[in-house]
């Protein structure tokens, strides 16, 4: 190995060289009475599984899958209710004026309402008298209902939370005057409403004030009207529908199952699913059957994000069940992209001959090469020997041999057919192939978007960056190893064109591009912001940053543009802005630890994560970094990188991130690293096919894309767009970029914002992969 070394960035060559388990309970009479309640860890079914293969869509809390629009949906519907003065049980008179209110939505901000809701009592009791003002009363009303204080003078809502027993509103009242909310900041909201469901929830458990028993199959569950009636469509409509079910204190459900029950009340008081396969199939089963919206859109979300080659198979009875649609999308797209992993699944001779035709004849199957697809016909074959001659010709027609390679055609001849299949049926099918074949292609459901770089002139003797923009409309499969990009084309950036600049989109539709260079000069480094979207006819320029800047990553968080870091001027920066897109103007955030540039950042699970990168020393660091620009020290360090690199891609994927190529202190860097957030660790992966330094990184239908960039020994400039799938674990050659590129950014949109495009000139490229 060389001797270490700490080299500056390389020039250019024309560059001036200065899920928890979840166990399910035992079916059969199960009482439970107040203050033994089940909370929002409702057991479930347990599966033998990884540590590691935990279910994490949506935040933990606590340690299970929860609904973020949950609460918003329930006190959306307690303030319905209380509108339309439906299952109201407390009257407060204040000032003269009578209110109808939910006494577990006030008790769950209000001691006074709990200590009245623990007295209970089925009969009307006379309206309780508050000595309040008004104004107070209904800004405690609104903070209950809304988890928002109204415009009222501090000390006044301080009286009226302290008569009431309301410490959560008086907090809140002295936190809105202590923060003066500057740039209009206000107080979550959001946040507000769980805190207020989760009082609810506590109250459940405690058994205070239910005033209703469900019974299904001997279970038991004491429950709050109101409160159910907010948090399930299903329970809603029977306590409100006016029939035998919606009155007395007792209902009885005698086509649901106890484990249904559960479910149902255990969410409509938490908003969280705690579970794992298959008990988080069956939790989305239940609540399809029983109308549950938001919990079956967050199991479908999870068990979309938890696929397997097992567990798609095991959805495949599934594929027709009205309302899990979206899961079967998911399912039937890992199926068609993980064909020769799925093949090798224990589970994979069980699917129905007539579904694995169906992949098999899939334009948008994903394959290395056609040969794949007769691999996974002919395992199929072998574990069903019982099999007909004329079907298992059927699937094997499925099989395009006709855009085969002579090689893949030796190795399927050499494989044969498993008996007792006649051997002259393989023959008889690959001479009635057509040739060559239907090709193999797919649309992306988003839009990949790669914007200027360094490039080369027409007559390749030198290098000029470049204007273009382009978006991949569709990757195509041609014979043997051969991949087609086909690419639609943007407006040009301004003359005279940018590299090592960053880009970034908001909400899919935004794309903004800021800083770089337009020369190889180090005083040619960029301080100007293009912004573009779909009703605009060409790019506008918005407000510059704060600090020209080069080699440096932009990343979308919260809504609002973050540049870190980078270099100006030859110098290393950093220092980091914000660009806030309704104000249009950007502001100095806390600054990273040291200055870094060539360094690359990605969002996991919503947080910030930055990765090695040049000091200003011109060392390459090996450092990963939690950065929150909401704090004053806004770094947290974590386990550092295997191996130190900078002009490299980073990505997030799976709830993990991923690091790819880049230069490192022996030159180009095919290594390829993963780490995960949960042990705080790295994992060394299959290395990249070829060097990739200064490249465009993306995550593009469960895959991470590295495209162009350059290597370092020769300085030659790639072409090449190689994906990652982690199902399959490893690399494949997509097809080319229109021209050779280098130090540029890549961005997704959402299909909408650039399908008016698609009457722009295209370009077909069709190259061998590399």
């Amino acid at each position: 190995m060389p001797a270490r070394r700490t080299p500056s960035w390389p020039p250019s060559p024309d560059e001036d060289p200065g899920l928890p388990c979840f166990p399910l309970e035992k079916p059969g009479p199960h009482f439970r009475v107040p203050g033994n309640l089940p909370s929002a860890a409702l057991p479930l079914e347990e599966e033998e599984q990884d540590e590691e293969d935990v279910i994490d869509e949506g935040r933990l809390w606590p340690e299970g899958i929860r609904s973020e629009e949950h609460p918003i949906q329930f006190f959306a519907e307690a303030r319905r209710l209380r509108e339309q003065r439906l299952l109201l049980d407390e009257e407060v008179s204040v000032g003269g004026q009578v209110y109808g209110v939910h006494r577990v939505i006030l008790a769950a901000v209000s001691s006074l309402f709990r200590e009245r809701l623990r007295e209970g009592g089925g009969s009307p009791r006379p309206p309780v008298s508050l000595a309040v003002t008004p104004r107070g009363w209904e800004s405690v009303l609104t903070f209950a209902y809304e988890g928002v204080l109204g415009p009222i003078p501090h000390g006044e809502v301080e009286v009226v939370a302290d008569a009431l027993g309301a410490p959560r509103v008086k907090a809140a009242a002295q936190q809105r005057c202590e923060e003066a909310m500057e740039d209009g900041e206000k107080p979550d909201q959001t946040e507000e409403l769980w805190a207020n469901l989760r009082s609810i929830e506590l109250l459940y458990q405690e058994g205070i004030g239910c005033d209703l028993e469900l019974e299904a199959d001997g279970c038991r569950l004491q429950v709050h009207r109101a409160a159910l009636a907010c948090g399930s469509e299903f329970f809603g409509a029977m306590l409100l529908s006016g029939m035998r079910e919606s009155q007395g204190t007792q209902v009885s459900l005698r086509t649901m199952s106890a484990w249904d029950l559960q479910l149902l009340v255990s969410f409509a008081y938490s908003g969280v699913v705690r579970a794992r396969w298959p008990g988080l199939l069956r939790a989305a089963q239940a609540a399809l059957q029983y109308q549950s919206s938001s919990c079956l859109d967050v199991c479908q979300r999870a068990l979309s994000r938890s696929l397997s080659p097992a567990r798609c198979l095991a959805l495949y009875p599934l594929a027709e069940a009205p309302g899990l649609e979206q899961l079967w999308s998911k399912a039937r797209h890992y199926l068609l992209t993980h064909l020769p992993v799925v093949a090798l699944c224990p589970t994979f001779p069980s699917l129905p001959a007539a579904c694995l035709a169906e992949l098999l004849d899939n334009d948008e199957l994903h394959l290395q090469e056609e040969l794949e697809a007769f691999v996974a016909a002919r395992c199929w074959l072998a574990a069903n020997p019982e099999t007909q001659e004329s079907e298992a010709k059927a699937l094997l027609q499925c099989v395009r041999f006709g855009r085969m390679s002579t090689r893949e055609l030796r190795k399927v001849r050499a494989a044969g057919l498993p008996s007792p299949l006649p051997p002259e049926l393989l023959h008889q099918v690959i001479v009635e192939a057509e040739v060559p074949g239907q090709q193999r292609w797919r649309k992306p459901d988003r839009a990949l978007v790669v914007i200027g770089g360094d490039g080369l002139r027409p007559d390749m003797a030198r290098r000029k960056p470049s204007r273009k923009v382009w978006w991949a409309q569709a990757f195509r499969c041609g014979m043997g190893l051969v991949r087609t990009v086909e690419w639609g084309q943007f407006p040009g950036l301004p003359s005279p064109g940018r590299f090592r600049h960053a880009a970034a989109s908001l909400e899919g539709s935004e794309l903004y591009v800021c800083g770089g260079q337009d020369f190889y000069s180090h005083s040619n480094t960029l301080a100007s912001t293009l912004r573009w979207d779909p009703s605009l006819e060409d790019w506008e320029e918005v407000a510059p940053l704060c600090q020209a800047r080069s080699l440096f990553p932009l990343v979308a968080l919260d809504g609002q543009l973050y540049a870190l870091g980078g270099r100006h001027d030859g110098v290393a920066l950093s220092s980091v802005e914000s660009y806030n897109p309704e104000l249009n103007v950007w502001r100095p955030a806390p600054a990273l630890p040291a200055p870094c540039f060539a360094h690359a950042a990605a969002i996991l699970e919503g947080r910030l994560y930055v990765s090695g990168g040049c000091s200003e020393n011109g060392q390459f660091l090996a450092s990963l970094l939690h950065y929150d620009p909401k704090l004053e020290n806004p770094a947290t360090f974590l386990s550092p990188m295997g191996v130190p690199r900078a002009g490299h891609v980073m990505a997030a994927l799976g709830g993990r991130l991923y690091v790819a190529g880049g230069i490192g202190e022996t030159g180009d860097l095919l290594s390829f690293e993963a780490y995960q957030l949960r042990t705080d660790s790295w994992s060394r992966l299959v290395p990249l096919p070829s060097p990739h330094v200064g490249a465009a990184g993306a995550v593009l239908q469960g895959e991470i894309l590295v495209l162009g960039g350059y290597s370092h020994r020769t300085y030659a400039i790639s072409h090449l767009i190689h994906a990652y799938s982690p199902g399959l674990g490893r690399w494949l050659c997509l097809g080319t970029l229109p021209k050779p590129r280098a130090e540029m950014p890549a961005c997704i949109l959402a299909l909408p914002a650039v399908q008016h495009l698609a009457s722009a000139p295209t370009l077909h490229q069709t190259k061998p992969a590399g």
